[in-house]
């Protein structure tokens, strides 16, 4: 019989085999546990620096309606302490062996530790900790027991070694517990941390630091989140980092604020203050200091579960979020929101409504620096691990639905929101000073719809264009802007600028068109001509540099073809201020325009037509400026205007009727010419020069009065009247009657004033309709100025149409007067349906009054004889009583009769301007 083989090994019973046996059993599955928790922390370092903090602060915080925290960082060690609720045995056990997943019957509601693996990962700091506390008997009220004991990973990969640590720990604890008794508020829970003893080459004092300079960045948060969380200190005795507390010193949901005080080194530091909205259950929060938003640091934790969610520094969200009803991944560094996440899709949802509420607070609150709660990134959006599509459908589209609806963006101290936000943006080759550039260049356009320059490049770096597409204000936009005004003048009224300003402005934004995008000087109209109103082109456009074009050849030119020739030269101050705009070869000089001058004579010699009434203007016009330019003999006629040297007498004789060519004999035989091309070439207007004609014999007197010196005369009328002194009271009358004259003066200036205005308004806006709609080849339109009426519109024929134009002050209730000439003209049959009234009341600043207010404002009374007549007869019959033939008769001194019409009665009967129009058509059709 053979004898059984004895291993080399040391001798166990077997009693002590089978206690063996089942002491492997009961602990292989926690070793196997702890094994696998414990080998993959040295790689996972990167996160678990700054999770060891919170996962202590959980375990503080369960079971515990209220907790304060300290945490010292010694030379070799880091002790976390509670004054939270004792543990209960299950606690205990679940340090020692983390074979459960704490699904004990006492678990609470909001237990936060879903998951026993937490607390192993903070053997990222040691592999020894040591355990302090006070465990509760679970039987009977306020019986507790004291207890010590480690927990030693040193060889963590080994299973065998963790049995061992196991019972260990176990023995430990079972050998030293002592009765003690309980002091609430006192720290009796204690977590030792050796930092001399590592796990693998982990270096546990950086490991420390790293976590307590992270949970100082997010603790604000977190205290908004954990309201049961009441104070945490930091006591360093190393003297490498300074001793922080903070600790909760109000909390008011209905406003929304939570404010932790705060002290380093035992110093009062200013509260900070987050504020926070609430929306089932979801929780969005922001730090404010200042009254302004602070920037949201990108290495910290989005998700919160109270605590935050370790590794959701890249989630998509733009402010941090918590909800305690979030399902988070096995290891709590995110959530997942596939079609088996319906609960975290909705606190997400919810997430966006909060988020709403906050920022529309912030913005009611003037809270700045909104900027900062915009971080919405589509490259985070695209990266989430599982169905980015769904975020995009839901979450992006309410956040888009949300920021284009709330208005936050401080924009010249008004909030707009992101549907009327201008961004200005540059997509290519960006940099600071280039944003800058093209903002400076184009934030006139966009005022009230750009933020500051200051904020412009925070909105510009938080703002992803990809998701708010409308935002972003191109280049090619600010040109289509300029484009839209048409000309200078309405540029300036949308830059708020004068003309001056507007144009040096234009010039900065031309020249940095040709630096970024030239072909849009191609594409778009945005280059000022000279015209008065500085009317828009491109520069493929007939448009050419003024190389010494004559302004008053410009006139010649504009009346014969009844267009303005200023719209083909370039802005002077463009031309100056814009290198290169133009080819060289695009020029014009006045030879060049008198070619095209001549070119009309040309035209009309090679058709045999005679020249039109506005090339017979021109003509004159051409005549005076040959006479004044130094062609009297004509030498050089032939050279600029050939056609015309040829034949302008042809053109200008067969344009007379019969009665114009006596005339011109006439004058020929008068051997007047000369003195008559001077009145001619005057600023004599027809009306005036009307007036003298018809009173020649008056105008006689007056020269005789010049001849022998007006002055004198009156002088020595004024010495034979008073030899002595002139009296006082004469001279009272005099400034009397010079006031009244200087009042007369400036009221005529006014209504003179009104009266220009109206005709540029009426010519520019109906006078090519009236030649259109009336079926004619051109109208004169004559500003007389006074007399019988102030305009006269004349067809070919001869046939006029008279406007007598009255203008009234601001909130006028005084009846209007017409001269005696105006009522005859008004009331003669001849003129009878060719005359009207404009009536006008004027602005209560005659500088406020503009083309478009005289569109606006501007009524007219067609055929007022038929309600004059009777003033007109009244009229006659004391004309009439004052100059019957008798030795004795009524003697009127310096009567000054005039026409009163209520000024309401007046108005009832007016009409709008577009009528006036057809009152204009019909007349001269006639």
């Amino acid at each position: 019989m053979k004898e059984d083989k004895v291993l080399d090994v040391e001798f166990k019973s077997f009693d002590d085999q089978i206690e063996e046996t089942e002491i492997e059993k009961k602990l292989s599955i926690p070793a196997k546990r702890l094994m696998e928790k414990l080998e993959p922390i040295p790689s996972k370092i990167e996160s678990l620096q700054y999770r060891w903090f919170w996962e202590l602060i959980q375990n503080a915080s369960d079971f515990n309606s209220e907790v304060d925290i300290e945490l010292e960082y010694k030379e070799n060690t880091l002790v976390f302490r509670h004054n939270g609720q004792p543990f209960k045995l299950v606690d205990v056990e679940n340090l020692i062996t983390p074979d459960s997943d704490k699904d004990d019957t006492d678990i609470d509601d909001d237990y936060i530790g879903r998951f026993g693996s937490g607390f192993i990962s903070t053997h990222a700091l040691s592999a020894l900790i040591t355990v302090e506390g006070l465990v509760k008997d679970k039987y009977r009220e306020n019986v507790y027991y004291s207890f010590e004991f480690d927990l030693d990973r040193n060889l963590y990969n080994s299973k065998t070694k963790l049995i061992d640590s196991i019972q260990t720990s176990e023995s430990q604890f079972k050998s030293n517990y002592i009765s003690s008794e309980h002091l609430p508020g006192s720290f009796e829970t204690k977590f030792t941390y050796d930092l001399t003893k590592g796990l693998s080459n982990l270096t546990p004092k950086e490991v420390a630091k790293s976590g307590i300079e992270y949970a100082v960045k997010i603790l604000p948060l977190v205290f908004t989140f954990l309201p049961k969380l009441k104070s945490v200190k930091f006591i360093q005795n190393d003297g490498s980092l300074k001793e922080s507390y903070f600790y909760q010193k109000s909390r008011n949901d209905q406003s929304g604020l939570c404010e932790i005080g705060y002290k380093i080194n035992s110093v009062a530091q200013p509260d900070i203050k987050v504020k926070y909205a609430v929306q089932d259950d979801v929780t969005v929060a922001v730090e404010i200091k200042d009254n302004l938003v602070v920037e949201y640091p990108e290495n910290i934790a989005v998700l919160f579960l109270y605590l935050p969610m370790i590794g959701s520094e890249k989630f998509p969200f733009p402010v941090s979020i918590n909800s305690q009803k979030f399902k988070p991944e096995i290891e709590r560094n995110g959530i997942n929101i596939s079609n088996n996440d319906i609960e975290n899709r909705n606190n997400l949802s919810n997430g966006v409504k909060a988020y709403q509420k906050l920022l529309e607070t912030l913005s009611k609150d003037g809270v700045g620096n909104l900027y900062n709660l915009v971080k919405l990134k589509s490259d985070r959006i695209k990266a989430l691990s599982n169905d980015s599509m769904w975020f995009q459908q839901n979450i992006e589209r309410d956040f888009k639905i949300v920021l284009d609806q709330v208005k936050f963006v401080n924009c010249s101290g008004e909030s707009i929101a992101y549907s009327e936000l201008k961004l200005p943006f540059i997509p290519e080759n960006k940099s600071e000073s280039k944003d800058l550039d093209f903002y400076d260049t184009v934030c006139d356009l966009i005022v009230g719809k750009v933020p500051g320059r200051v904020e412009y490049l925070k909105w510009l770096k938080n703002i992803d264009f990809t998701i708010f597409k409308q935002v972003p204000f191109r280049l090619d936009a600010a040109v289509k802007i300029v484009e839209d005004t048409k000309n200078l003048v309405q540029l300036s009224k949308l830059l708020k600028k004068n003309e001056q300003d507007t144009t040096k402005w234009l010039a900065v934004f031309i020249k940095y068109v040709m630096e970024n995008d030239n072909g849009l000087l191609t594409k778009h109209q945005i280059i000022p001509c000279k015209s008065e109103e500085g009317t828009f082109v491109n520069r493929d456009a007939e448009i050419y540099t003024d190389n010494g074009v004559d302004d008053d050849l410009i006139e010649v030119f504009n009346k014969m073809k009844n267009e303005n020739y200023r719209n083909k030269l370039l802005n002077d101050v463009i031309n100056e201020e814009v290198i290169d705009l133009l080819p060289l070869n695009k020029f014009k000089r006045w030879d060049s325009l008198a070619k095209e001058i001549d070119d009309i004579f040309r035209v009309r010699l090679d058709g045999n037509s005679k020249l039109s009434q506005n090339e017979l203007d021109g003509l004159r016009i051409l005549l005076k400026w040959l006479k004044g330019k130094g062609f009297p003999d004509w030498k050089e006629l032939p050279v600029y205007f050939p056609t015309f040297h040829g034949s302008y007498s042809n053109f200008f004789m067969e344009s007379f009727n019969e009665e114009e060519r006596v005339k011109a004999i006439t004058i020929r035989n008068s051997g007047k010419q000369d003195s008559l091309l001077r009145l001619a070439e005057s600023d004599v207007t027809e009306a005036e020069l009307n007036k003298v004609v018809d009173s020649i014999s008056e105008v006689k007197k007056i020269i005789s009065i010049i001849e022998y010196g007006a002055n004198l005369t009156q002088l020595k009328e004024l010495v034979e009247l008073f030899p002595n002194k002139i009296p006082s009271h004469l001279m009272d009358i005099a400034r009397e009657e010079g006031e009244k004259k200087r009042d007369f003066d400036t009221k005529s200036k006014i209504g003179s004033d009104v009266e220009k205005l109206f005709k540029a308004v009426f010519e520019k806006t109906y006078l090519g309709f009236i030649v259109e709609k009336a079926n004619l080849d051109v109208v004169n339109f004559v500003y007389a100025g006074g007399g019988s009426y102030d305009f006269r519109i004349t067809n070919s024929t001869g046939q006029s149409f008279f406007i007598e134009m009255k203008s009234v002050k601001h909130g006028n209730i005084d009846a209007v007067k017409l001269a005696m000439s105006q009522l005859e003209r008004a009331v003669d049959p001849k003129f009878k349906e060719h005359y009207c009234i404009a009536l006008i009341e004027r602005t209560k600043d005659i500088k406020d009054m503009d083309e478009e207010y005289i569109l606006k404002n501007l009524k007219f009374i067609p055929v007022p004889g038929l309600f004059l007549e009777s003033v007109y007869e009244d009229h006659k019959k004391v004309i009439e009583s004052t100059s019957r033939a008798k030795e004795a008769k009524l003697l009127m001194l310096n009567a000054d009769f005039r026409c009163s019409i209520d000024y309401e009665f007046l108005l009832s009967k007016s009409k709008l301007i577009d009528e006036l129009e057809t009152a204009v058509i019909n007349s001269l059709k006639g």
